[in-house]
């Protein structure tokens, strides 16, 4: 049986990016920071020797990454951080985004319920958050995520509306497989090819890979 591989980042290199990042302000401790550290560039690249592994993790936004971590955590400093740095700009990507104002709050609100962790299960807190992998900046994560919950939100009142307008005509049917999604109208496209076009080419990529995961 072969011997198990070694994490190609190492201990001394991690602890430093530990302390430049600011993590313990946020409740995390070296060793939650490098298994963090870890687990991503294992995601991202497996195969790197220690020195390319140093390079990708440095390269990472770290101060957002353990902001992110933190809240995820449920540590009160770093969510009062977040509330502080994007729930206006979070607003504001809602409205740019529905172009109404009872809907945006309604949008937004419901990603701070999911980014905060309100939702459990066996007790313990699940946050969107923990998807944010720091390959971007976490606003433009935050916007790809919020786009995506708007398509969402609208394929599956399309859905509803569909099955209701059925229902009163008095369609008898039977739903052997899901209904395929609704393809977005053209306001439903414009209004998140244009949030997503202002973030940089970078932060469109890793947000919508990430976002695919939370």
């Amino acid at each position: 049986m072969p011997a198990p591989t070694q994490p190609a980042l190492g201990d001394e290199q991690a602890f430093a990016l530990h302390e430049r990042c600011g993590a313990a302000a946020y409740g995390l401790d070296r060793e939650q920071f490098v298994a963090i550290l870890r687990d991503i560039q294992s995601k991202y690249l497996p195969l790197a020797s220690p020195n390319e592994a140093a390079d990708f993790c440095g390269a990472l936004r770290l101060e957002e990454l353990v902001l992110a971590r933190g809240c995820a955590a449920g540590n009160e400093r770093a969510w009062q951080d977040f509330i502080s740095r994007y729930r206006n700009k979070l607003h504001a990507m809602a409205l740019h985004i529905t172009r109404d104002a009872a809907h945006a709050a309604e949008l937004a609100d419901s990603l701070f319920a999911d980014l905060y962790g309100v939702n459990t299960r066996d007790g313990v807190r699940h946050s969107k958050l923990v998807f944010y992998t720091a390959r971007g900046s976490l606003e433009g994560w935050l916007r790809t995520v919020m786009a995506q919950e708007f398509i969402n939100r609208y394929r599956k009142q399309k859905r509803v509306v569909s099955l209701d307008e059925q229902e009163e005509e008095g369609t008898q049917f039977v739903a052997l497989n899901p209904p395929p999604a609704a393809s977005p109208d053209g306001r439903l496209e414009t209004a998140t090819d244009e949030a997503l076009g202002e973030l940089s080419a970078e932060d469109r990529f890793a947000g919508a890979v990430d976002a695919r995961s939370a």
